[in-house]
C-alpha cells in the first residue's frame, strides 16, 4: 500500500462526526486567520488588484467570491486570487516542524470549491481538516530543512497536495481517484526561493497556484486521468527523492487519525515572515524591561538557525517592501523605533525613513549552530545589544508569540481579523463573518458565508 493510498483511505472515510472537537475548533479559527489577511490584500496590494483584472479579462464566469471585492470568478480563478491575496501581507497561519503555510493553500481551494457545489459547513470543515493534515504530514516528511536548503518552498510545493485531497473530498471522489489526484498534485509540485536574489514579488503566486492546481488534480482525476500512486516513494522521480536529502516516509502516516499536526498550526503576530519574528519579538521585550531608546542602541548582534539567516539576513538596508518582509534587521529597527510590526511598519514610505536606516546598519545577523541543531523542532534565536553607556544587553526567544506553546487567543484572533478586515468590512459585517464561523457546523451551504466576504 503506497503512502497516498493511505492518506487517500483514510481522509475518504472521514465524516464531521469522528473529528474530534479541538480539530473542529482549530478549523474555524484557521478560517478566520487567513481570511484577515486575504480580504484587505484583495484591494490594497497594487499586483493582487492587476493579477485581478488580467484574469477578469478572460473569465466571464461568476461562480464564486474574490474575497475584499465585489467581483467573482471561476472556481480555479477564484481559488488562484484568493490564495495570492490571503499570502500578500504575510499575514498567513504557519506549522514550524513543516514550515509551511497551509491556511494561505486549502482555504481558498476548499472554500472556492465547496462554493460552487453549495457544501455545508460540517463538509468544509471535513476538507481543510483532510487539506491542513495531508499537506503539513507529507511537508514534515519531506525532511524540514533538507527541503528548505534545495530551494523549495514547503507552501507550494507540499500545500499542492492538501488543496488535492481537500477537493477529492469534496467531490466525493473514491479512493482510487483520490490517490490520482494526489498523484497529479505532485506533478504538478512547485514553488522556489529564488524570488529572494533579487526581491521578485511572486512569493503570493505560492498560496494561489497550489490552490487552483490542487482543485484542476482533483478534476483530472474524476475525468479519468490516472496520477502515480508512488509519487511520494518512487525511487525514480518520486517527490521525496527528487526534493530532498532528509526525507522520511513513514512519518508521513504516522499516527493518523490519532495524532492531528493541525493543532499545532500558529498565528502571525507581525506582518513578515515568521523567522524575523523571534529577534523582532526580542526587541519588544528588550524596550519593556529596559527602556532602551533607539539613539542608546551602538551594535546589535542577532544569532539564529541557519535557514532564518538564508531567508532573513541579506537585506540589512530593504530596497522595497518585499525586502523589508524579509530582513531581521528592518524587523528588529521598526520594533525598537515604532514598538510594532504591523502591515503600517511595511509601507515604501516607512522603509525610508533614515532614522530606521541608520539603525539598520547597526545591525547583523549570524547563524548560530545552537539553533541551527534544534531546528525546525523549535526556532531559537539570542540577541546582543550593546549599548552607547557599555551595557550588554541580553535575550534569547524560542519559538515566539503565536506559536503553539503560545498560541493566540480567541479574543487576541478576533482583534487581528478586524484591525485587518476592517480596512475593507464593516464592523457588523465582521461580526457577521466571526459568527457564522464559530457556528459552521449548523450552515448548511457555506454561500452564506462567502456573501459575507464582499463590501
Amino acid at each position: 500500500m503506497t503512502i497516498t493510498t493511505r492518506l487517500a483511505e483514510f481522509f475518504c472515510n472521514l465524516d464531521y462526526e469522528a473529528i474530534p472537537q479541538s480539530v473542529v475548533e482549530k478549523a474555524k479559527e484557521n478560517l478566520i486567520d487567513n481570511l484577515a489577511g486575504a480580504i484587505p490584500a484583495a484591494v490594497q496590494v497594487e499586483d493582487v488588484k492587476g493579477i485581478t483584472a488580467e484574469l477578469k479579462k478572460y473569465d466571464t464566469q461568476d461562480d464564486c467570491v474574490i474575497w475584499g471585492t465585489r467581483q467573482r470568478a471561476s472556481v480555479q480563478n477564484a481559488a488562484l486570487i484568493n490564495g495570492i491575496a490571503a499570502h500578500a501581507l504575510e499575514m498567513d497561519d504557519f506549522h514550524p516542524q513543516g514550515k509551511i503555510h497551509m491556511g494561505t493553500v486549502v482555504i481558498p481551494a476548499a472554500v472556492a470549491l465547496g462554493e460552487r457545489h453549495k457544501i455545508s459547513g460540517k463538509k468544509l470543515i471535513s476538507a481543510l481538516t483532510a487539506g491542513y493534515e495531508t499537506g503539513i504530514r507529507i511537508a514534515i516528511g519531506a525532511g524540514t530543512a533538507s527541503h528548505r536548503l534545495h530551494g523549495w518552498h514547503a507552501t507550494s510545493s507540499c500545500g499542492i497536495f492538501g488543496a488535492a485531497i481537500c477537493s477529492a473530498k469534496i467531490l466525493d471522489l473514491p479512493v482510487n481517484q483520490t490517490v490520482s489526484a494526489l498523484g497529479l498534485a505532485g506533478t504538478q509540485a512547485s514553488g522556489l526561493w529564488a524570488f529572494l536574489k533579487d526581491g521578485a514579488n511572486n512569493k503570493k503566486l505560492h498560496g494561489g497556484h497550489p490552490a487552483s492546481a490542487g482543485i484542476n488534480s482533483a478534476l483530472l482525476a474524476k475525468g479519468g486521468m490516472t496520477g502515480p500512486g508512488y509519487i511520494l516513494e518512487a525511487e525514480d522521480g518520486g517527490f521525496y527523492r527528487a526534493t530532498s536529502d532528509e526525507y522520511n516516509f513513514a512519518s508521513v502516516t504516522e499516527g493518523l487519525g490519532e495524532t492531528y499536526n493541525v493543532l499545532r498550526v500558529g498565528r502571525k503576530p507581525y506582518a513578515c515572515c515568521r523567522s524575523m519574528h523571534l529577534s523582532i519579538e526580542g526587541a519588544l521585550e528588550l524596550v519593556k524591561t529596559y527602556h532602551i531608546a533607539p539613539q542608546d542602541i551602538e551594535k546589535i548582534d542577532v544569532y539564529t538557525y541557519e535557514i532564518g539567516v538564508k531567508q532573513c539576513g541579506m537585506y540589512p538596508q530593504p530596497k522595497n517592501v518585499f525586502e523589508a518582509k524579509f530582513s531581521i534587521p528592518y524587523g528588529i529597527a521598526v520594533a525598537f523605533i515604532d514598538g510594532n510590526a504591523g502591515v503600517a511598519q511595511f509601507t515604501e514610505e516607512r522603509i525610508q525613513d533614515p532614522a530606521i536606516r541608520n539603525l539598520c546598519d547597526k545591525i547583523d545577523v549570524h547563524v548560530s549552530d545552537e539553533y541551527t541543531k534544534q531546528y525546525p523542532a523549535n526556532w531559537g534565536c539570542e540577541m546582543r545589544v550593546r549599548t552607547k553607556d557599555g551595557r550588554q544587553l541580553n535575550k534569547v526567544v524560542w519559538n515566539g508569540r503565536g506559536g503553539p506553546d503560545n498560541p493566540m487567543t480567541k479574543e487576541e484572533l478576533t482583534a487581528k481579523f478586524k484591525c485587518l478586515a476592517g480596512e475593507v468590512l464593516s464592523a457588523q459585517r465582521m461580526d457577521e463573518i466571526i459568527s457564522t464561523i464559530y457556528n459552521l457546523e449548523q450552515v448548511q451551504d457555506i454561500s452564506e458565508l462567502t456573501t459575507l466576504l464582499v463590501p
